[in-house]
């Protein structure tokens, strides 16, 4: 039996050939390495802005400020590694080029792989768009950290604990998903969170003292709460049309108290706010 193309067939096989071919054509792949010498143990200010791709970031005791690598369409992005000496700030990654905008599909190929010095206190802020990012803290010097992410998939291990007291960690999740693991080792007084569309795991085991006082906006996404048991729990929640699951908790007055929270050393002050999404706190 004879099989017979029909002439627009094969016209339309042609152009998706061709527009392949033009696509393979308009990438131009580059690297760049770049880094810093470790001069001085003064804080600094580090913004790592990454567009799309995926990216792996880990803390160095080598003699660096900060070290990258960078794979990068040079068609559709731009490479970032500025050094501000005299306000001692730091700003890597990759931007979009011209008026190229991302796509989910644009992203694969991409990648970053970074260090930042484990010897110098860092305001560290994280700037997301659609990645896949793997994010080792543990044993960084960190005194305020943002985390802003949009369609991304993030992983944060902290392993070791922060030497520096974090005043305040500040995660915005859009339509990502964000899981935080041995955050307590982060050792934060603020936690403030923000979940659109996303959703956020906290896991605050790790080595921490004292209260951390937690704020969250909660729209359509989901926020879990990880805590380790011996850890004093007091909510305060305003839903609507939300969920929020308050078993093994007593009310008093305005607010939801877990048992023996007077009487723990550590104590976690929960605010939250959800609209469609749901909070729940996962306790041992």
């Amino acid at each position: 039996m004879m099989f017979v193309l029909h002439p627009r067939w094969c016209l339309a096989a042609a152009f998706t050939v061709l527009a392949a071919a033009q696509g393979a054509a308009a990438q131009d792949w580059r690297t760049l390495e770049s880094s810093r010498q470790h001069r001085s143990d003064a804080p600094a200010k580090v913004r790592v802005e990454y567009g799309a791709g995926s990216i792996e970031l880990a803390p160095t005791g080598d003699a660096v400020l900060y070290r990258m690598k960078l794979r990068y369409d040079t068609e559709r992005s731009a490479p970032i590694a500025i050094f501000d000496d005299v306000a001692r700030s730091i700003t890597l990654g990759m931007r979009s080029g011209g008026e190229y905008r991302w796509k989910s599909g644009h992203r694969e190929g991409s990648t970053l792989v970074g260090a930042l010095s484990n010897r110098v206190p860092l305001d560290l802020s994280l700037e997301l768009g659609a990645v896949r990012a793997d994010v080792q803290l543990g044993g960084l010097k960190i005194t305020d950290l943002v985390l802003q992410t949009g369609a991304s998939e993030v992983k944060i291990d902290v392993n070791a604990p922060n030497s520096e007291q974090l005043v305040t960690f500040d995660i915005d999740v859009g339509a990502a998903q964000v899981t935080v693991r041995r955050g307590g080792n982060l050792r934060a007084e603020r936690i403030k969170v923000n979940v659109g569309a996303g959703s956020l795991d906290l896991d605050l085991d790790g080595a921490w003292e004292g209260d951390v006082s937690i704020s969250a906006n909660v729209a359509v996404g989901a926020f879990r709460l990880r805590t380790p048991s011996d850890v004093g729990i007091r909510v305060k929640a305003r839903t609507f049309l939300a969920d929020f699951k308050h078993t093994g908790f007593v009310k008093r007055g305005d607010a939801w108290y877990s048992a023996g929270y007077d009487a723990a050393v550590r104590r976690a002050d929960v605010s939250v706010t959800a609209v469609l999404g749901g909070f729940e706190i996962i306790r041992p």
